[in-house]
């Protein structure tokens, strides 16, 4: 950990239950985030904020000005915009140290296992998420 991180993770590491160690790992992990509306724009923002070193948001809507009061990522000049695309430049805006990947496509169940595979923590909070099976998968 550099010393600007050093000063930005500055309360993280005052923790004593969390402390530089955490913190760098934090900032090595993988977070996968399946939707960016209501829940996902706020989780994205939060993991962002607290170090997340690389963060993969997918979500294949695009940001609707009757949202924008509990999608908060979102803003009105991204109205029309693909929500993941809007969450990542809202990300980056918070932490510019942070690597974004945004999937700007619902998952398919193949791609999806693909993305779980190389993610640490996976928040499912889209709205409409069909579960996938071994017997629902395609062959």
């Amino acid at each position: 950990m550099d010393d600007s991180q050093r000063l930005r993770y500055s309360r993280h590491l005052l923790l004593n239950e969390f402390g530089e160690a955490a913190q760098e790992q934090l900032l090595a992990s993988r977070a996968l985030i399946i939707g960016a509306g209501g829940l996902g724009s706020a989780a994205a923002l939060y993991l962002a904020s607290a170090g997340v070193g690389h963060i993969t948001i997918a979500d294949g809507d695009h940001v609707d000005a009757t949202n924008l009061q509990r999608q908060i990522a979102h803003t009105e000049a991204r109205v029309g915009m693909k929500k993941a695309e809007s969450a990542k430049i809202a990300m980056q805006q918070i932490n510019s140290t942070v690597a974004v990947d945004a999937l700007n496509t619902r998952l398919s169940s193949l791609s999806i296992e693909s993305e779980i595979s190389k993610a640490d923590i996976v928040l499912t909070v889209a709205t409409i998420l069909k579960p996938v099976t071994p017997s629902t998968a395609p062959a």
